[in-house]
């Protein structure tokens, strides 16, 4: 008998504790979901889809909720054309300096860290939203008629200076100079097919009188072209194993510069690596570099040095983790140099 009402009393507890969730649990929908607003509850009853692009974000703080609000944005539009860094950074050098560009518009070219990697202009976020459980809620919007205006004059603008750079690539004679306006042209137009096909999603109207005066692909065939006559020699002292020389030739492949000798421009200079005392522990080496670029006249027009430490289980393996080191500071910084030097042509620094 006692077995009987003990069971009967567990029974008569679960019904209660069942009863308490989901009591509990209409309490918490009725924190989390009946109060909250409008936007939360129907998106397109305050944000049509005619008129906006909507996204909303959920996190533990305002800041990460717009995060997700922004990466779910961009993935509405699952575009295949994107600008990768390098690109994106010399857009900004390139149109920054003139004026002619607000700082909303150069938006392009910074990072909104989002899973898809897309840049989007003139996103707005509405007023915040905490839900029963304490998570924060933020919904991002897109004006299509406000962006679809802003998106209209930054192509317009970016096409003003592809045309600029085409007409002086047209007029030069000195290969290098050339090479300099093919590739800005180059750089901004990869730029402009990025926020066309945006566009195109936001609105098809302003999509539709957005046209470009010039053919990207003819561009960038342009810039190939041009970059294949661009023959680059490489010699390297020092450089067991040509491993420098190899990063040197691949980074340079990606501005697809030839290497040849002879050539009609060069990057020379000298690798050293010497075993070191730094931690009794580990062994460690000192490495050293130093590259130049040399324009066709013979003159230097980059010089680049660096120097840093490495440490390893092994000799072996301090000296791996240094020409890991030196890898990324050649294809980083001396690379990004040599494409910092020609785009200085363009804005004649």
């Amino acid at each position: 008998m006692k077995k009987i009402v003990l069971t009967a009393l567990s029974v008569l507890m679960l019904l209660l504790a069942v009863t308490g969730c989901v009591s509990s649990g209409g309490s918490s929908s009725a924190a989390g979901t009946d109060n909250m607003p409008g936007w939360y509850l129907d998106p397109q009853s305050v944000y049509p889809d005619d008129k906006f692009m909507t996204a909303i974000g959920t996190g533990d703080t305002r800041r990460a909720a717009e995060q997700s609000a922004m990466a779910g944005l961009s993935q509405i539009f699952k575009s295949e054309i994107s600008v990768d860094v390098n690109t994106a950074e010399r857009y900004k050098d390139l149109v920054g300096p003139s004026g002619s560009m607000s700082e909303s518009e150069l938006m392009l070219a910074q990072s909104t860290n989002v899973q898809s990697n897309q840049t989007l202009l003139n996103v707005q976020f509405g007023e915040a939203a905490v839900d029963g459980e304490g998570r924060v809620h933020v919904i991002a919007y897109i004006d299509r008629m406000a962006t679809g205006r802003i998106y209209q004059d930054l192509i317009s603008k970016n096409s003003s200076f592809v045309q600029d750079y085409l007409g002086s690539y047209q007029s030069q004679s000195d290969p290098i100079k050339k090479y300099a306006y093919i590739s800005a042209a180059s750089v901004i137009a990869q730029s402009n097919e990025m926020l066309l096909d945006q566009l195109r999603i936001i609105s098809q109207a302003y999509y539709s009188m957005s046209k470009v005066p010039y053919d990207t692909k003819k561009v960038q065939q342009a810039k190939a072209d041009t970059a294949s006559q661009m023959t680059i020699s490489i010699q390297i002292s020092g450089d067991t194993g040509d491993r420098v020389a190899s990063v040197v030739r691949q980074s340079l492949s990606s501005e697809r510069f030839p290497t040849a000798d002879p050539a009609m421009m060069k990057i020379r200079g000298s690798v050293s690596m010497e075993s070191m005392e730094l931690n009794p522990k580990y062994k460690s080496v000192r490495w050293q570099l130093s590259l130049e670029f040399v324009g066709p006249d013979g003159k230097s027009l980059i010089s680049y040095e660096n120097q840093n430490k490495a440490s390893g289980v092994t000799d072996e393996a301090a000296r791996s983790f240094a020409y890991d080191d030196i890898s990324t500071a050649v294809e980083k910084e001396f690379i990004g140099s040599v494409r910092g030097y020609f785009d200085g042509l363009v804005l004649g620094n």
